[in-house]
């Protein structure tokens, strides 16, 4: 798998987490820009732990894996984190933006735990597909902290209303990219 690539499926993925820290930062009456930075930083570290979490397994099962094994493995994983995903998002009701003034960067370190378990599952499948562990960290970060940033800003000017369409696009282009590296695959075989 290509970089792009992967950072094309890691853009995807995090558009779930967009979603919910847009709920979020419409929900939180002064935030600054400091305050922003501090909760996506918080969210890049989770989601850097869940990367080396869910790369270190599946580096453990590549030793009893084939090849064809593992690249099929990983693009089944990214189908299925994008059907999840979508099928979510199907359902999602638009949330009440009341005043959340309990927030503070424990329970934001909570909302990153949870919102980062299907990082983890990315990060197999970056092992499985032959992604390096420094380019899967490097583009979990970036694009980690560029997405929470953003959405946090966009959710505090803007409100939530986009949350629905915003997180059914992240989970069909995990759809497309997996049917694409699944023909990728297979047409190198």
């Amino acid at each position: 798998m290509r970089w792009i690539d992967a950072a094309l499926i890691f853009l995807g993925l995090s558009l779930d987490s967009f979603v919910v820290m847009m709920n979020k930062g419409a929900t939180i009456r002064d935030l600054s820009f400091g305050k922003t930075l501090a909760y996506a930083l918080i969210h890049v570290v989770m989601n850097l732990a869940a990367v080396l979490v869910g790369y270190g397994i599946s580096y453990g099962l590549k030793g009893i894996m084939s090849v064809h094994i593992q690249a099929l493995t990983g693009c089944l994983i990214i189908f299925g984190m994008g059907v999840f995903l979508a099928t979510r998002a199907w359902k999602y009701r638009d949330t009440e933006e009341k005043l959340d003034r309990d927030f503070d960067y424990g329970k934001c370190a909570v909302l990153a735990a949870w919102t980062c378990i299907d990082t983890l599952f990315i990060g197999a499948c970056f092992c499985f597909n032959g992604v390096s562990l420094g380019v899967s960290l490097l583009l979990a970060g970036v694009i980690t902290f560029l997405t929470i940033f953003l959405a946090m800003r966009i959710g505090y000017r803007w409100g939530s209303g986009y949350s629905r369409p915003v997180a059914m696009t992240g989970g069909i282009l995990m759809i497309i990219f997996s049917i694409y590296l699944l023909s990728v695959f297979l047409l190198q075989r």
